[in-house]
């Protein structure tokens, strides 16, 4: 052996070895190294043997002249489990706080006088402070041990641990933390000194005062935060609960398919969030980003305007819900301004979601004229900036199907439109976005080749499928969102285009006398080819849902439930088409109709649960009820129309019963003179539209 190596030895055989302070009994009486797992060790598990799980042995010393000893857990695995069991339910959450600030208040109180001594309590939490050691007097501090309250007793068990006793007795440091505290061999402890001591001196509370004043103080500290000067929070303040009540309820209202894909709750709502984020932060969000955040505020204030049942609660959520629409209206004008100078300070889709929102806050002020602006707007921007997109990506395609879903319903019932569809409109600045450059592309027929059966069965092209925003092209294509997004097929949406469309050829033809419009040759083969197609179509066995792969949303439940709702849908929505087939193209007598009449009502009545109904049921509720002569009929419409419009607050509902109404009243004149009304005849003398969301 060398003599380093000997040196070597030396100074490790002189090092002590290090021990496990911690091990349970059965590991330390066999002299082997213990994990000290809980709640029983990995050698005692792996050899078979009973853990004789761990002792309670602790050793503090005051005054430790003889350097460090070993310092072994107090309390075992089960009293400590069930010490803070009972910490969390011995104080309600709401009190915690309020208990644990009205501690640091009298801390501070006290804290003005270093030399002093002072304890305090409230409820189970407790702070103290001993006084500055000094040379002199370290062998005669003590602490004097915490009070508890009078009626409480102690009592102490005959099977205490006199060793542990003794350390309790003789430690000062001990008799300040565990005071008045029975621990015993057996893991078990006195609750009631452990958990409900109240405080002591002048500060023992009641629970009723400690509640109130707790609840105050913390309202007061809210109202401290929200009115820092540091970080002005520039949200309103109702802004968290109409943001809720957009997301749970105004949502519902524009499909019967409830998905964390949508264009709402992909676009709309994480736009609002963000921008509320910013405003609470002091920060102020982007133009077109603000546009949709006020504009959804006033959605939901609107709702809240109509579910109040009070004159005051309706007046200011009424008032609330105009200031927000100024504030979203005032935000595009500034948003489309940006979108001409360069760098471009907003994104296509943010103007298109703020135009979108703008669109359901006209719906909800019932304002024909903006509705139709609004959509003349969306229009020029997706023609400008979103047709000439090489590639669009999954949440622009939403938007225009979003689009265009609302157009095509919205056209189909604009009858008062028609004679100015072939002319180009003014060019009227719009109210609502500065300049409008209203659209010269009217619901007029395309000429296209081919018979259309024919043309139905062919598959569009990528580039045709997605620029279609007026569904004018006849054919399939298989990459459609209608079905994922409004739970309808988007062969539906395109015959309803083309009977509108055809509607409006024979128009345009009563108007200037056929000038402009297909001869009565083409516009019969049309006709015949449309009746054939509608009258044999049929929905797809495709059983309609979301695009929330593996989301809780595809659970058997909720999908049998969408579908079932999709159905029943679909079917009102193809009997209705029916019904406006005859009615705007060949103009029957309404008593031809009555069978269709009532099988829209029976689908109705299945798709009614309650809930608010979607735009297909609105518009089939509102062809059918048009044509409805059964006084039974008119009666349920009536009250349907009624019932929806008091759980929306939506015009449009409203908007419907009284054109319906009108009908009714007409035709109940018409049969003394033999003459029939309808509809579209109404809403053209009274220059109405119906509009949807």
């Amino acid at each position: 052996m060398t003599p380093a190596t000997a040196s070597r030895w030396a100074k490790a055989s002189s090092a002590t070895r290090p021990r496990s302070l911690g091990g349970c009994a059965t590991c330390r009486s066999r002299h082997v190294k213990c994990d000290e797992s809980r709640p029983s060790c990995l050698v005692c598990r792996n050899l078979g043997l009973t853990c004789e799980k761990y002792e309670i042995r602790l050793v503090f010393d005051a005054i430790d002249t003889q350097g460090s000893r070993c310092r072994r857990p107090l309390f075992t695995e089960d009293m400590r489990q069930r010490m803070s069991e009972q910490l969390v339910d011995s104080v309600n959450p709401d009190d915690a706080a309020t208990l644990l600030r009205r501690i640091d208040d009298l801390c501070e109180e006290q804290e003005q006088q270093l030399d002093s001594y002072f304890n305090t309590r409230q409820g189970p939490f407790g702070a103290f402070r001993a006084p500055r050691p000094e040379p002199e007097f370290i062998e005669a501090l003590t602490c004097v041990a915490m009070k508890s309250p009078q009626d409480l007793h102690v009592p102490i068990m005959d099977d205490f641990n006199t060793a542990f006793d003794d350390a309790l007795i003789n430690d000062p440091l001990m008799e300040c933390l565990f005071g008045g505290l029975d621990v015993n061999t057996t893991g078990d402890f006195q609750t009631e000194s452990f958990l409900n001591i109240t405080g002591t001196e002048n500060h023992e509370l009641s629970s009723q005062q400690s509640v109130a004043e707790g609840s105050g103080i913390l309202m007061g500290l809210s109202q401290q935060i929200q009115n820092t000067p540091t970080i002005p929070n520039l949200a309103p303040l109702e802004a968290p609960f109409l943001l809720s009540v957009y997301k749970n309820k105004v949502i519902k209202l524009f499909s019967p398919i409830q998905s964390r894909k949508s264009p709402w709750e992909m676009l709309h709502v994480p736009s609002a969030m963000a921008s509320f984020a910013q405003l609470a932060m002091g920060e102020q969000p982007g133009n077109a980003q603000s546009c949709v955040f006020y504009a959804i505020l006033a959605t939901g204030a609107y709702v809240q305007c109509a579910s109040s049942t009070s004159q005051g609660n309706r007046e200011y959520w009424q008032r609330q819900s105009e200031s927000y629409a100024i504030s979203a209206q005032n935000y595009l004008k500034v948003a489309l301004q940006d979108m001409s100078v360069i760098p471009k300070k907003s994104k296509y889709k943010d103007i298109l979601v703020a135009l979108m929102s703008m669109n359901t806050i006209f719906a909800y002020q019932g304002d024909e004229d903006r509705i139709r602006r609004c959509l003349l707007d969306c229009e020029n921007w997706i023609r400008f900036r979103g047709i000439p997109k090489t590639r669009k990506s999954r949440k622009v395609r939403l938007l225009h199907h979003c689009y265009v879903y609302l157009r095509i319903f919205y056209e189909s019932t604009s009858v008062s439109h028609v004679r100015d569809s072939n002319v180009q409109l003014d060019m009227d600045a719009s109210p609502d976005t500065v300049t409008s450059v209203t659209s010269s592309r009217s619901f007029r027929l395309r000429q296209w080749e081919g018979q259309f059966d024919q043309r139905m069965n062919e598959l569009k092209e990528r580039h045709l499928g997605e620029n279609d925003i007026h569904l004018e092209i006849p054919g399939r294509w298989d990459s459609t969102m209608y079905p994922h997004v409004f739970g309808m097929p988007e062969t539906l949406l395109f015959l309803l285009s083309q009977v509108t469309r055809l509607g409006n050829e024979r128009d345009m033809s009563d108007l200037d006398g056929g000038s402009n419009s297909l001869d009565f040759r083409q516009f019969s083969s049309r006709a015949r080819s449309l009746e054939r197609y509608i009258c044999t179509w049929r929905p797809a066995s495709t059983p309609f849902r979301g695009e929330d792969d593996g989301d809780h949303l595809n659970d058997s439940d909720v999908v049998q439930t969408n579908t079932m709702q999709c159905n029943h849908m679909v079917l009102a929505l193809h009997k209705a088409l029916l019904i406006f087939f005859y009615r705007r193209i060949y103009d029957v007598d309404p008593t031809i109709l009555q069978d269709r009449v009532w099988q829209v009502h029976d689908s109705l009545s299945r798709c009614d649960h309650g809930d608010i109904p979607t735009t297909p049921l609105l518009w089939a509720a509102f062809v059918a009820a048009c044509e409805a002569l059964d006084p039974v009929l008119q009666t349920w419409f009536a009250n349907w129309f009624d019932r929806s419009f008091k759980a929306s607050g939506l015009q449009n509902f409203k908007l419907a019963l009284g054109i319906a109404k009108q009908v009714w009243e007409k035709q109940g004149q018409s049969l003394s003179n033999d003459s029939s009304t309808s509809w579209p005849q109404i809403m053209r003398d009274n220059s109405m539209s119906m509009f949807y969301v």
